[in-house]
């Protein structure tokens, strides 16, 4: 089968990158671009906008949710103009664009808003043939529907309707964009371009190494700054991560290394919700002890003989303070691997030799018994029996102590700390979903809560 002809862009000085390429030569009536920030989402709008200016009549409309944005600085008013101020005639009054064309018509493409419910009646009388939302989580699920009454041609006019949008995740409509277009499976898992269909609407993810002319490792970087829901929207693109789940972001809680000195020993400094701190642990003076969810229970093989993806084993390091002090548990490492049984072994000696624990506690599934057995004469390990097959009951202790704000990860860890939030925040308790780091941590709360009276028991 040949290639597909990608289609002409008209007045449009940069080359598409791949993805925006895709989106361009779509021809399904309802496409969104969704996901990270920087992946060329809005100019691919404005390069699609673009592809019927010849045609005598063509009329497309851009909304944002009102025009500042649309005339910031890189926005797409500014960019037009970097395009086609010598190739069409603006009027300011009208924020539009004129094509001349072959025919008695031109073609147009406006810029329009809806700050407001009652704005989209202006567009009432209207007639387009493209029609695209910039940020389309900024919106209302009845505002976007309203617009599809615009979207008509007549039958002189031959060429396509299209209603076209992109977004990064979040914002007020996050979860009606989500239930809309997210969820289907892809047209091909192998393809880099891979693109997901859901009754018959197409979702194209976007993500920040697709645009070729950003600095992608400096723009990262960047978004690492940001609270953990914002940075996994914009760096990664997750819809799942949710601001309500079981485990909220403004429960997350952090601490800093203070390196040992020629003056002063090291030490951890934990630190409240406005970065102060909030205590000092001396290096060395916790109880530390290790929790290990290990790749292969009799559920997660059951699962994967059905297609699901292979399961990960996770290896928590764990410190508590003593005394007062006692209730709070601080993360100081984390190992996720897909490991054979020979490999889990040699990792939990290679953590043992590292991290000197006082104790490992492992899954009490076959797996996790197998490797006791065979490292209990040479480590401190123990099993932590699965009574409760529920993980969201299983986590209850670890519900209680994040909310707590008891649970300190490390402020500037930046190769595991980010996965673990994003699985944190995207868990709805749904057994299906991935909790792998989510089950090590609530081991981790259950052997602190137990821990005085001697016994590990589950719930």
């Amino acid at each position: 089968m040949s290639p597909k002809k990608h289609i002409e862009i008209p007045h449009c000085p940069w080359q598409p990158t791949e993805k925006q390429q895709q989106f361009v030569d779509n021809d399904a009536l309802e496409v969104f671009f969704g996901g990270a920030a920087g992946g060329g989402k809005s100019v691919a709008l404005l390069m699609a906008a673009l592809q019927h200016v010849k045609q005598p009549g063509y009329a497309a409309l851009i909304i944002r949710k009102d025009f500042p944005r649309l005339a910031l600085p890189g926005g797409l008013i500014p960019r037009s103009h970097e395009w086609l101020a010598e190739e069409a005639k603006w009027n300011q009054a009208r924020r539009q664009w004129t094509f001349p064309t072959a025919g008695d018509q031109p073609a147009t493409l406006t810029f329009g808003y809806l700050a407001r419910p009652l704005d989209k009646f202006r567009y009432a009388s209207s007639e387009f043939q493209y029609i695209a939302f910039d940020e389309l989580t900024d919106f209302t699920e009845d505002d976007y529907l309203f617009l599809f009454s615009r979207l008509r041609r007549s039958t002189r006019l031959d060429v396509p309707l299209r209603m076209r949008s992109a977004s990064n995740p979040g914002g007020p409509g996050h979860a009606w964009v989500k239930e809309r277009f997210i969820g289907g499976e892809p047209s091909n898992w192998d393809e880099p371009t891979q693109q997901f269909e859901k009754h018959g609407r197409i979702y194209i993810p976007s993500r920040i190494a697709d645009n070729l002319h950003l600095n992608e490792e400096e723009y990262r970087q960047t978004l690492l700054h940001l609270p953990a829901v914002e940075r996994e929207r914009l760096m990664n693109g997750d819809w799942s991560v949710q601001e309500q789940g079981l485990f909220r972001a403004d429960s997350l809680r952090y601490y800093v290394e203070q390196p040992r000195s020629d003056e002063q020993p090291g030490q951890m400094e934990l630190l409240d919700p406005k970065n102060r701190i909030l205590a000092t642990i001396p290096e060395g003076s916790c109880y530390r002890f290790v929790t290990i969810d290990p790749a292969g229970t009799s559920a997660e093989r059951t699962r994967e003989a059905r297609g699901a993806a292979r399961s990960w084993t996770v290896m928590q390091v764990w410190d508590q303070p003593q005394r007062e002090l006692s209730r709070f548990l601080i993360l100081r490492h984390q190992v996720r691997k897909q490991l054979g049984f020979d490999q889990l072994c040699d990792l939990i000696l290679e953590l043992h030799r590292e991290w000197e624990p006082e104790r490992i506690w492992i899954e009490g599934e076959k797996l996790g018994w197998a490797a006791y057995d065979t490292l209990r004469f040479k480590v401190s390990i123990d099993c932590v029996p699965t009574t409760v097959a529920d993980k969201s009951t299983r986590s209850g202790p670890l519900q209680l102590k994040l909310g707590k704000g008891e649970v300190f990860l490390p402020k500037y860890e930046t190769t595991w700390r980010p996965g673990f939030e994003a699985e944190l925040l995207a868990w709805t308790g749904n057994n299906r979903e991935v909790a792998d780091q989510i089950d090590a941590a609530a081991y981790a709360a259950i052997v602190v809560r137990e821990r005085s009276g001697g016994v590990i028991r589950v719930m």
